[in-house]
């Protein structure tokens, strides 16, 4: 994945996780994934795997799809 799509896409990730979540914490206990590695995500410095996708989308209660459609490159 390029740079501009990870950055795009946690853009896109953390718009969805402040609408729904109080926090990134919250976030990350709702899909199993380390904060850490959530925040890292969210800029855009991580590359990260489909099932830590799956379990993003899971969370978000949103399809993957929808989200990679956001993106739009």
């Amino acid at each position: 994945m390029s740079e501009e799509f990870l950055i795009k896409l946690g853009e896109i990730i953390s718009v969805r996780i402040k609408a729904k979540f109080k926090s990134t914490l919250d976030f990350s206990y709702a899909c199993d994934v380390d904060e850490t590695s959530l925040r890292r995500i969210v800029k855009g410095k991580q590359n990260f795997s489909i099932k830590i996708f799956l379990k993003i989308c899971n969370a978000l209660d949103v399809k993957m799809s929808e989200l990679l459609s956001e993106v739009d490159m």
